[in-house]
């Protein structure tokens, strides 16, 4: 997954993937860090591995023959006594094999192991379970992840990118034995070979996520995204959007008036105040002339990548669309995005179709992009040929 040097990608990526749900309209993107609970547990965990001969056989002697002393099993094995005690103290630290009052028998871990043919050895695991800190209850297997960055308290309270929200209650002394329980448990990233868990500690963390308040018909929902697959993180919004605190959140947030937010960042860029357009109450475009747009790679200031027209900008986190009227500089922005999709990796035709249907309609051109069209484009750019699946 691509990153920049943050806790998550960048905040465009998740606009973006917004605005291309149908009938959504992003509005504002909060940068914020919902609060968990890191759990550090001991567990215990079954391996397994071939027997050495000898260990098998012992096991053996005394599962299918019966023999409950060392001498029986030596003479019945034709070794030495001392071989066989030997082998025996290393199956009873294993777990295989205990005795009572003189009398050898296989633990059921012994008899497990007799009947797999296999060594079972029992060892200790430490490892951390994520509860988010709303109602306690466990993360998905998705959030543990190698894209997904968890931040620790210290780390959290370092940076300055992600707003913290403070947790909604304390950690539930029986979440883990609840977890434990359930049948799923490995779709919350504690697999069922780990037994007898500890907990040895708790703290708090944080993940970092873009909460998006978007306008969806004529209502306001908010979105989640997390590191989870650069996408939605439906499970963490479905805890966010259920949570009194958040709502509060989001209510203060659609009560500020997004004019007020543009100005500053405006002049900043030379860009005069009547750029902006309405499409209605709460939803801005800004509107430049094909000169504001640059394919090359060291830009005048004041002008934007044309890989950007189209795309969102978040201005003191208010949702502003880059926009142009003219049609052909829309349309090469959307050629620009295409060749670029299919460069990042060898896609299929019914991608590449899929794709340019997506960009034609966000940047609303007249007609759909083909692969013709895209075919003819990167020859005349000097790309080639489209390598394509199917």
């Amino acid at each position: 997954m691509s990153r920049n040097d943050g806790p998550l990608y960048a905040q465009t990526r998740a606009l973006e993937h917004a605005a291309s749900l149908p009938g959504v309209r992003p509005l504002r993107v909060h940068s914020l860090a919902f609060p968990l609970h890191a759990a550090e547990l001991d567990a215990t965990i079954e391996e397994h591995g071939p027997f050495d001969l000898l260990d098998r056989y012992v096991g053996l002697a005394i599962a299918d023959a019966r023999f409950t002393t060392a001498p029986e099993i030596a003479a019945f094995l034709g070794i030495s006594e001392r071989m066989v005690d030997r082998v025996l103290r290393f199956l009873h630290g294993i777990g295989h094999v205990q005795a009572n009052g003189g009398s050898l028998t296989l633990t059921p871990r012994g008899f497990r192991a007799v009947r797999d043919d296999r060594r079972y050895v029992e060892k200790r695991e430490k490892l951390r379970i994520y509860f988010d800190g709303v109602r306690c209850g466990p993360l998905r297997t998705a959030h543990y992840a190698p894209g997904v960055r968890v931040l620790d308290r210290e780390a959290a309270h370092a940076q300055r990118t992600f707003r913290l929200l403070q947790h909604g209650g304390p950690f539930q002394p029986g979440a883990v034995d609840d977890l434990a329980r359930r049948p799923d448990r490995g779709d919350y990233d504690l697999p069922d070979e780990l037994l007898n868990l500890e907990v040895s500690s708790i703290d708090q963390a944080f993940l970092p996520c873009y909460v998006i308040r978007a306008r969806k018909g004529g209502a306001r929902t908010t979105m989640v995204y997390s590191g989870v697959a650069d996408r939605r993180d439906l499970h963490i919004e479905k805890i966010f959007n259920g949570w009194p605190k958040s709502a509060h959140v989001m209510e203060a947030s659609d009560a500020e008036e997004p004019r007020d937010h543009f100005a500053g960042w405006m002049r900043q860029r030379d860009i005069a105040p009547d750029a902006i357009v309405w499409q209605d109450h709460d939803s801005p475009r800004l509107n430049l002339p094909p000169s504001r747009y640059t394919d090359k790679e060291n830009r005048p200031k004041n002008t934007f990548s044309l890989s950007m027209l189209g795309a969102y900008v978040a201005p003191r986190s208010h949702v502003l669309q880059l926009w142009c009227d003219d049609s052909a500089t829309r349309e090469k922005a959307a050629l620009g995005r295409a060749l670029a999709y299919v460069s990042s990796t060898r896609r299929t035709r019914d991608q590449l179709t899929e794709f340019l249907q997506r960009v034609s309609g966000q940047l609303e051109l007249p007609s759909d992009l083909t692969e013709e069209i895209l075919q003819r484009h990167a020859r005349e750019v000097g790309y080639g040929p489209l390598n394509l699946k199917g």
